[in-house]
């Protein structure tokens, strides 16, 4: 058995990682094939799948290796995620499912084989790769009523049944930062389990701006691997950088788009009479933060901490993490640095790390389109990793 051997120094594997998912391959039109022929495949499973951008990530990495990939499943509750996901990676219906997991994976951990589970896992052996994105809602900062003890939380440990079950070489499950404060200890029972099951897990915390995403979003990885040959350490280095891009570099070809299109994509949603005048109030008085006394009196009449609601972006600096929520300006810093709107979805897939030859256009609602780029893991945070593990020969030639 011996590794891939695609790159022939390490200056080489230095260049390709300061390239992965750089800023040309955003603004690429061009689609990649991740479908070329090749004597080895490294198979994937993408659990809570979304839109793909744990998958993207990972098959670019393999990509820009001369890796071939074979997606085997990937599966998510919402029907436009699942339309997304299958039209971009040109998959079949019985590849991409919208299916409700806790049905397909009905047993809890250590328990017998559930007859569903029989069905569910019979085509899924020799998995390389098993990426899952679980429902980060439960733990989010944002949710003030069940925030760290929600029954959604538990879905973390489906993630760890199906490597129970199917025994993937890689697992990458990927959750918000505050996910390790969860009074269910999901994080803690998936380490010992995947422990148990004779992974070694490693635990990181990965910035969005320290791997060249112009936002704050900060998130949690579990990376769980079979014989694993390298230290913590040298993985966690990918993800540590001293410089933050600006918002600019990412949207600035971008900033008149809405003028020569109609989909929803590329328009920003309408605002009300009265967002209006506040948009306009931070124009004319060249403000970045609405003061209190042009807030709605829900604002003005009691203390909050929210001081970016009603915001305007910097051009110059990070943006907030995107949410489902940027169409609005009443649900964060959205607001157009340089034009007096809130930003596109096109312009906020550019600040999720998405390129634009990935095709967004087929959603039907603004709704169900914000709430997917939102919600979607920026693929440079797989990718990187996956890169690492190649460079790394933990995935090996038969």
């Amino acid at each position: 058995m011996q590794p891939f051997k695609n790159h022939d120094s390490d200056i080489k594997k230095s260049v390709l990682r300061k390239t992965l998912c750089d800023k040309k391959w955003l603004r690429s039109k061009k689609k990649r094939n991740y479908r070329f022929e090749s004597p080895h495949q490294i198979s994937v499973v993408d659990l809570f799948c979304g839109c793909g951008g744990l998958t993207l990530g990972v098959l670019e990495a393999l990509r820009c290796n001369h890796i071939a990939t074979n997606i085997k499943l990937a599966i998510d509750k919402n029907p436009h995620a699942v339309k997304i996901y299958k039209t971009n990676f040109r998959l079949a219906d019985d590849v991409v499912r919208e299916a409700d997991i806790e049905h397909l994976l009905s047993g809890s951990l250590e328990e017998s084989v559930q007859d569903c589970e029989k069905d569910f896992i019979q085509s899924l052996n020799n998995v390389d790769i098993l990426v899952a994105g679980p429902p980060c809602q439960g733990n989010s900062n944002l949710n003030n009523w069940t925030r760290g003890n929600d029954s959604r939380n538990l879905l973390y440990l489906k993630v760890v049944r199906f490597a129970e079950l199917v025994k993937p070489k890689v697992v990458i499950i990927e959750n918000v930062a505050t996910v390790i404060h969860d009074k269910s200890q999901v994080i803690d029972k998936s380490q010992f389990m995947l422990e148990r099951l004779g992974y070694t897990v490693v635990q990181f915390f990965v910035k969005a701006s320290n791997v060249g995403i112009p936002q704050m979003r900060k998130r949690h990885i579990l990376l769980a691997v079979e014989d694993m040959h390298f230290s913590q350490d040298s993985l966690v280095k990918l993800f540590e950088s001293s410089t933050e891009p600006p918002l600019s570099d990412f949207i600035d070809d971008l900033i008149d788009e809405c003028k020569d299109k109609s989909d929803i994509f590329y328009t920003p949603s309408q605002m009300s009479a009265e967002n209006i005048q506040r948009v306009n109030y931070l124009f004319d008085n060249s403000l970045y933060d609405l003061p209190d006394s042009e807030r709605p009196a829900c604002h003005r009449t009691k203390k909050h901490k929210y001081r970016a609601v009603y915001g305007r972006l910097h051009w110059d600096k990070l943006a907030p993490t995107i949410t489902g929520g940027f169409g609005s300006m009443g649900q964060g810093r959205f607001v157009h640095p340089l034009r007096r709107r809130v930003i596109t979805a096109h312009e906020a897939a550019r600040i999720q790390g998405f390129p634009d030859f990935f095709d967004f256009t087929s959603v039907p609602t603004r709704g169900a389109l914000y709430e997917m780029i939102g919600n979607a893991v920026p693929p440079k945070f797989s990718a990187l990793i996956v890169d690492f593990l190649v460079q790394c020969g933990v995935f090996k030639e038969s």
